[in-house]
């Protein structure tokens, strides 16, 4: 119960107006899981679907099922369905998200990220982690001049080359992909065929 207060608490500071108790409880049995089914979330259904709405919006949460067509697992592929039989899945880094925050009250992305890639096993794994921390200050930087993001392989290469990361960048790309920290924009791919790499929103302060 102390450990899911303190979910609760952390989650309140986020994401003022929603009912952080139920979400609380929703991520707490999600990370404890790695997944959650539809008929675990204990409300009525409206109260469910808005729910559900936000976790796949701040990318805490993802649908299971894809389009019918599809083979990529990117994130604004997945089809959100609240209803019966369905199954939602937390991503890899915000299970850490969520675990730690449960444990100490914090909102810690960059202890997530570092969690993720002890877990994997990752022998790069400060250099990512220096990476992660400079590509979020370049988001920071350029939100803040109202700036629309847009993370390139070539955005990455930058920050490497910034903070004097060697590093095999497409090893980089693969590893946050499998662990939620990105995921490719497929719907609007920018002119020249350079992919566009969403942040998790998650992961920004």
């Amino acid at each position: 119960m102390e450990q899911l207060n303190r979910l609760r608490e952390v989650l309140k500071r986020r994401y003022t107006g929603e009912q952080v108790s139920l979400l609380a409880e929703v991520l707490a049995l999600a990370a404890e899981k790695g997944k959650i089914a539809y008929e675990e979330i204990k409300c009525d259904d409206e109260t469910k679907r808005n729910l559900l709405l936000l976790t796949y919006k701040e990318r805490l949460l993802l649908p299971t099922g894809t389009t019918n067509a599809s083979i990529s697992l990117a994130w604004e592929d997945r089809i959100l369905k609240a209803m019966p039989g369905e199954t939602y899945e937390i991503p890899n880094v915000i299970q850490h998200l969520i675990l730690h925050a449960k444990e100490t009250g914090e909102w810690n992305p960059e202890t997530a990220v570092k969690k993720y890639l002890q877990e994997i096993r990752e022998p790069e794994a400060d250099k990512m982690l220096n990476a992660f921390k400079g590509l979020i200050e370049e988001v920071n930087s350029l939100t803040s001049q109202g700036t629309t993001v847009k993370i390139t392989p070539e955005t990455i290469k930058k920050v490497c080359q910034k903070h004097n990361l060697k590093i095999n960048i497409n090893r980089l790309i693969v590893e946050f992909k499998g662990g939620g920290i990105i995921s490719p924009n497929i719907t609007n791919p920018p002119k020249e065929g350079t992919i566009t790499y969403e942040i998790n929103p998650s992961l920004i302060s």
